[in-house]
C-alpha cells in the first residue's frame, strides 16, 4: 500500500511535466520578444522601469488589418506606469482616460529593416519626469536582424 500510495504523486508529477514542458518551449520567456513575433513594428523593452515590477502584459486588438498593441501595467496604486505601443504608421485608437495625477507622455521611437516605427504612449501616476526621461532612455528594441 505505501508504494501504491506515493506512486500517485509522482505520476501525476510526471503528467504535469510533459504537459508543461512543451508550453514553456514555444516561447521565449521574455513576452516582449514573443510579441514582436509577426508584429509589423518595433517592439521596445525597458531596461529600467522606475523600480516598479512587471504586473500585467497584454496585447490589445486595434481593429480589422492592423497589427495589435502592446498593453504592459508596472506598479499600482500611487506609483505605476502603463506602457502602450503600438505602429506609428497605424496608431492603434485607444481610450487611455487619464484619473487625476497621472501624465500622459507619447514618444516615437524609429523603425528598423522592414519595420515600422513604434509610438510609445505612458500613462504615470506618482513619477517625476527625470524617472520618465529614463524609462524612456532605456526602451530596448525587440528587433532583430535576421
Amino acid at each position: 500500500m505505501k508504494i501504491r500510495r506515493s506512486l500517485v504523486p509522482v505520476l501525476a508529477a510526471g503528467i504535469l511535466a510533459t504537459n508543461v514542458i512543451p508550453a514553456l518551449a514555444m516561447g521565449s520567456g521574455n513576452p516582449y520578444q514573443d510579441a514582436q513575433t509577426g508584429l509589423n513594428y518595433v517592439v521596445y523593452q525597458p531596461s529600467y522601469t522606475v523600480g516598479l515590477t512587471l504586473k500585467t502584459f497584454g496585447m490589445t486588438t486595434c481593429g480589422v488589418g492592423r497589427d495589435e498593441s502592446v498593453s504592459v501595467q508596472y506598479g499600482t496604486g500611487k506609483k505605476s506606469l502603463t506602457l502602450t505601443e503600438s505602429s506609428a504608421k497605424n496608431i492603434c485608437p485607444m481610450n487611455m482616460m487619464l484619473i487625476r495625477g497621472a501624465t500622459r507622455t507619447v514618444v516615437n521611437k524609429p523603425g528598423a529593416g522592414s519595420l515600422a516605427g513604434t509610438q510609445v504612449v505612458t500613462i504615470s501616476v506618482g513619477i517625476p519626469r527625470a524617472q520618465l526621461n529614463q524609462f524612456f532612455a532605456h526602451l530596448v528594441p525587440k528587433y532583430t536582424a535576421k
